[in-house]
């Protein structure tokens, strides 16, 4: 028998085991049960996405790259729908700015740098379309337009401080400039970061909630009894406190239904 046969094989018994599991394995169980063929994440991952297709939870593991449902879809698109409109009205706010006259810009860095604050303030409406330039370049579903600008001028107006006192009398604007871009990228690369990492634990603590609530429902139907603290334990392949952290999150309907089932 070929490898390639081999593996097909393997993924039949292991499918086999899931559903003799009421169609569930966890990914500690999968990567037993490969080890001897020395898998890589990717190929592992594969295997999930396969169990899952089958109808077979896979604990701990959510496909990333999902279907999106009718309602995120909607979602996505209302987002859009904001962003454009707030688009029109940010660039419509910009335009009331005066124009910026030749040889402006190096002048209000020297007094700014001396520290100037109305050079300051006019150096800021300077910056504010290449803040938006900027914002628009790395715009990304996870996070508001509005947001990444809003950063992109906090990060602006922190780098501007840096004139004083910082030998800018010395430099030429252009490499100035270049800082300041980079201050401004830094800062709306770090809110990305932020919200895409928060949005990445909701959804996993929604998926835990939901297999958790699954799993009260499922053992209270094959015993036909209250479901313990460790039986939801053993079953979920987590601590007691891991659960009950779940259950705190998630709010008082959970863990009321959890306490129902005690009694």
């Amino acid at each position: 028998m070929n490898q390639e046969q081999k593996f097909i094989e393997k993924l039949s018994l292991i499918k086999e085991k899931a559903l003799s599991q009421n169609s569930r394995i966890s990914q500690k169980g999968v990567k037993q049960f490969f080890e001897e063929e020395i898998l890589s994440e990717e190929q592992m991952l594969l295997i999930y996405d396969y169990l899952l297709s089958q109808r077979i939870t896979v604990t701990g593991y959510m496909k990333s790259g999902e279907i999106l449902s009718q309602k995120e879809e909607s979602r996505v698109c209302n987002n859009s729908s904001e962003e454009e409109e707030y688009l029109k009205e940010y660039r419509e706010d910009l335009a009331a700015f005066r124009a910026e006259k030749p040889g402006e810009r190096q002048e209000l860095l020297t007094l700014a740098a001396a520290g100037d604050v109305d050079s300051k303030a006019r150096l800021t409406e300077l910056y504010l379309p290449i803040v938006l330039e900027i914002a628009l370049q790395m715009r990304c579903p996870e996070v508001f337009l509005g947001d990444l600008v809003q950063e992109g001028n906090v990060s602006l107006m922190m780098a501007l401080d840096f004139l004083k006192g910082e030998g800018v009398l010395e430099q030429q604007e252009a490499a100035v400039d270049i800082r300041l871009r980079k201050e401004i990228r830094q800062g709306i690369q770090v809110l990305i970061e932020e919200q895409t990492e928060q949005k990445r634990c909701d959804k996993r603590m929604e998926q835990q909630v939901n297999d958790l609530d699954a799993a009260l429902h499922r053992l209270a139907d094959e015993k036909g009894r209250a479901v313990t603290m460790d039986e939801l334990a053993e079953y979920m392949e987590m601590s007691e406190d891991a659960i009950l952290d779940i259950m705190k999150l998630a709010g008082e309907d959970l863990y009321d239904k959890y306490k129902d089932s005690e009694r």
